[in-house]
């Protein structure tokens, strides 16, 4: 799946952000609730990817 970031811009000083939108399966699929959203991002360097992980609580 190929998405493109969104882009908002720095105001008064604070950093800019990217953004993406990831598909409700793949929040299903992770076990993603509305009361229960921890996750772990991770990126890993060497082989540029970004990693999400559920955190279990």
């Amino acid at each position: 799946m190929r998405k493109r970031l969104s882009y908002r811009r720095a105001k008064k000083g604070i950093a800019e952000q990217y953004s993406i939108s990831i598909t409700q399966d793949i929040v299903r699929s992770l076990g993603i609730t509305e009361s229960n959203r921890t996750i772990d991002l991770y990126y890993d360097r060497a082989t540029k990817r970004v990693i999400i992980r559920k955190v279990e609580e």
